[in-house]
Order: C-alpha cells, then structure tokens, then sequence
C-alpha cells in the first residue's frame, strides 16, 4: 500500500476537546488521546514506575496486578469509586457496578462538559451528567477525588504518573490501570474489576464467557471465509480526518487487530506508526473496498463534531468507491466489552453478502 505522510499522535497529556474542535489541528486529540490507551502495554509500562501501592493488605482487601505489572491492594467490593475513562467504565456498568461510581473523569470548563468524553449514548445508559464529573485535564483534580472518599480509583494510561503517585502515596487512594493491549486484554480487565468486586464474579463470568465466544466465533467465521477463496475486503478503518488525509491505524496496533481478527485487510499496512494519517491521495490510490469511519451521534463536541454530514466533505470522499460504513467512533476507539461485542456487525459490513447481520 502506499504511504506519503504520517504524524505521531500528541502525547497523553493532549486536550480532549477545544472550544472550536474543527478550526484547530490539535482537536485530533479529542479521539487520539483515547487511543494511545490501546496502544501496547510494553510501549506504556514505562511511563510508569512499577511499584507496590503502599496500602496493608489483610482481612477486607484484595491484591491485583493490573495491566501494567503494578500490585495494586484495595478494600474488597469498594462501596464507592471514581472511574476516569469511558473503557472503563464501560465495565464497570456491564458488571451492575454503576451504584459504587462517585464520579468520573471529564472536564466541564470544556464546550459540551462531559460530552468531550462521553458519547450523549453513554451518558444516558450510565446516569452521568457535568455533576458526575472530576476535572481530568490538563491533569486529574487529585483533591477533589480524594474528597470523593473513593475506596478505589480504576484509570488508563491516560492519567498521569504523577496523578497516579498523588493520589497512592498523598491520599492512600489504591489506582487500578486497566490498558489493554489486545482483545483477550479487555477478558483479563474484566477479571481483574472481578477480583475487587466479587460480588460481580457471576455476571463477570457470563461476560467472560460471551467476550470469548464472540472473539472464537469471529475467527473461526474469519478462517472458513479464506478456506472457501472469499477475498479479504481493503479496510480503511479511521476515526478523524483533515485535509491531508485521514487518521488511521497502522500495523500493531488495536485497530489492526480488530480488521485480523474479522478478517478484513488494513490498506494502512505500510504505516510505521500505530497511530498515524494517511495520506488522502495515498487513500485515493488505494481504493478501499470498505471504509470504516468513526462518527460521533451528532454530537457537537465529541470527535469534532464528525457526523456523517461532516464527513462527506473529507478528501476525495465522493471519489471512493468502496462501501462506506459508519460506525460509532467509541465502538472503534475504546478497548472495552462493547467495541468487541461490536465486532460481528463490522464483520456483516466487510462480508454483507457471507456474514449474516
């Protein structure tokens, strides 16, 4: 495939929205900023020093390792918690753990309030509103979590080491990172948030059980397509354009993961960046059979605004011709239960004549 230009992300310590998000190149980290949190954990682990949380164990506690190697030991079935990312919360919801959420991570001062992390659909199925919200940019308010009186705090690699280190050594508030880095990472999380929550273990354990089934199903559809000489539609699988081109996934990445797993192939395999733009006469050339692209409910805030009206005005966007799917740009961007539950629709979308919807 070709390739003619491509930008590292801004780093995690971007903003996640801006009061003109499409006027300003820098809005791309409204969406890249919940990306870099499904980047490789070898990549994120040493943003971090691993390190025992200074907190007793014994009776009433329990001690995880969480996605970056770190021994976390936090009260058992923690009556209140502050989760600061959507992934996470995510879980959270699908274990019935919603009641123990305090608050969570967004900032107000923002256009759109919380809207600049959540999508108007999570907000609603979660209960949360701009008073469920604890300032996360440009650094996490650590006061007001700990005036929160959270048992626990379940974060990304998206907050800071020193907010991290703030809030386990100042305030004895146990953090739990929860990053995965591939599909059967999202199966671990949801264990770990079980060991913590053992009042969760059956309804985790039903989800445990439907993660992986969709995850087998996927593949074994996947295989049984290549064996009867069905050919492997070109993906371009993005999540925010600008006149470049289009910001894309590149090889080793989550989004290149979740095209293998349902059998799609990345035209972004030539990018040596996990996380990079595409060049849009390179996109041109390329000719999808299928693009994916991220929308954001006609929300004026999330992912700059792109609804599918906006992204008609992308480059060359009549001149492809392949398929043009969107999808919610959460289900493509957020490692949780639901972007892999997501996955055997955008299976029906690269395959709508083989893979029933």
């Amino acid at each position: 495939m070709s390739l003619n230009h491509e930008e590292e992300p801004p780093t995690p310590a971007a903003p996640r929205a801006l009061p003109h998000p499409r006027s300003v190149p820098t809005t791309l980290a409204v969406i890249v900023v919940i990306l870099v949190a499904a980047a490789a954990i070898g990549a994120t682990a040493a943003y971090y020093t691993l390190r025992p949380v200074p907190h007793p164990s014994g009776p009433g506690t329990v001690t995880v390792y969480d996605d970056l190697g770190r021994s976390v030991t936090a009260p058992v079935n923690a009556a209140h918690i502050v989760v600061l990312a959507p992934s996470v919360m995510d879980i959270v919801y699908r274990l019935g753990l919603r009641s123990h959420v305090v608050a969570v991570g967004c900032t107000v001062s923002f256009p759109g309030g919380i809207l600049n992390e959540y999508s108007p659909n999570q907000t609603a199925l979660w209960s949360l509103t701009n008073s469920s919200c604890i300032t996360d940019f440009p650094g996490v308010n650590t006061e007001a979590v700990a005036n929160a009186t959270p048992g626990l705090v379940l974060a990304t690699t998206l907050t800071s080491q020193g907010d991290v280190s703030t809030l386990t050594n100042t305030y004895h508030v146990p953090v739990v990172i929860l990053t995965p880095s591939t599909l059967a990472g999202v199966i671990d999380d949801v264990r770990i948030v079980a060991e913590l929550f053992p009042s969760a273990q059956s309804t985790a354990s039903a989800l445990e059980s439907e993660l992986s089934r969709t995850i087998t199903q996927l593949s074994s559809e996947a295989a049984n397509l290549t064996a009867a000489g069905v050919a492997s539609p070109s993906v371009l699988l993005t999540y925010y354009f600008d006149s470049g081109g289009y910001y894309t996934y590149g090889p080793g990445s989550f989004g290149d993961s979740m095209l293998s797993l349902v059998g799609g192939t990345n035209v972004a395999d030539a990018v040596l960046l996990q996380y990079g733009e595409m060049n849009a006469t390179a996109v041109l050339n390329d000719q999808p059979n299928v693009v994916l692209y991220g929308t954001s409910w006609n929300d004026a805030y999330l992912v700059a605004g792109e609804t599918p009206s906006v992204w008609s005005s992308a480059p060359y966007w009549s001149q492809l011709t392949g398929s043009h799917v969107a999808v919610d740009v959460t289900l493509v961007s957020e490692p949780d239960p639901s972007m892999v539950l997501a996955l055997p629709w955008i299976q029906h979308a690269l395959y709508p004549s083989h893979v029933p919807p």
